[in-house]
C-alpha cells in the first residue's frame, strides 16, 4: 500500500537486483510484494521474470506474482510524447525559428509586442524557446 523506495543500481545484471530486492525485504521485515514497478526497456523483461521466479522460490508473491511486473507509465508517456513531436517536428522547427528572429533584435521584438497588444492578445509570458527535458 506504499512506495518504499526508489532505487537506481548501476549494474542492471539481474541476478545484483535479486539481491537487492531480497535485501530490501530482508531489512524492512516485508513478508509480501505485489508489484515492482520499472521502465519498459526489454532487459527488464528478462530480469523481472527471473526476479519472479526468485521470489516465488521465497514466497513472498502477492496472487502468485501476476501483477509482479509493471510498467512506469511516466516512461511510457514519454515515449508517446516523443514519438507524437516527431510527427509535427517540422513546424516546431518553423515556430523556434520564428522565435529566434524576434528575440535576436530589440526592434523586431517592439514590433512583436505591439502587433500583440494591436491585436488584444491575451498571454501570460512571452515568446520563449523550449528546453528539452522540460515539457511545461
Amino acid at each position: 500500500k506504499k512506495i518504499l523506495i526508489f532505487s537506481q543500481t548501476t549494474q542492471h545484471s539481474r541476478e545484483l537486483i535479486a539481491k537487492y530486492v531480497k535485501a530490501y525485504l530482508t531489512n524492512w521485515e516485508l513478508k509480501r510484494v505485489l508489484s515492482i514497478i520499472v521502465d519498459n526497456a526489454t532487459t527488464n523483461d528478462v530480469g523481472v521474470q527471473y526476479l519472479k521466479r526468485r521470489m516465488l522460490s521465497w514466497n513472498c508473491l502477492v496472487l502468485k506474482g501476476e501483477h509482479v511486473h509493471m510498467c512506469c507509465c511516466e516512461h511510457i508517456l514519454s515515449l508517446i510524447v516523443k514519438d507524437g513531436l516527431k510527427e509535427i517536428k517540422v513546424s516546431i522547427l518553423k515556430i523556434q525559428n520564428v522565435v529566434k528572429y524576434v528575440k535576436s533584435s530589440p526592434t523586431r521584438l517592439a514590433r512583436f509586442k505591439a502587433c500583440v497588444e494591436l491585436k488584444e492578445i491575451s498571454y501570460k509570458g512571452f515568446v520563449c524557446l523550449d528546453v528539452k527535458t522540460k515539457w511545461n
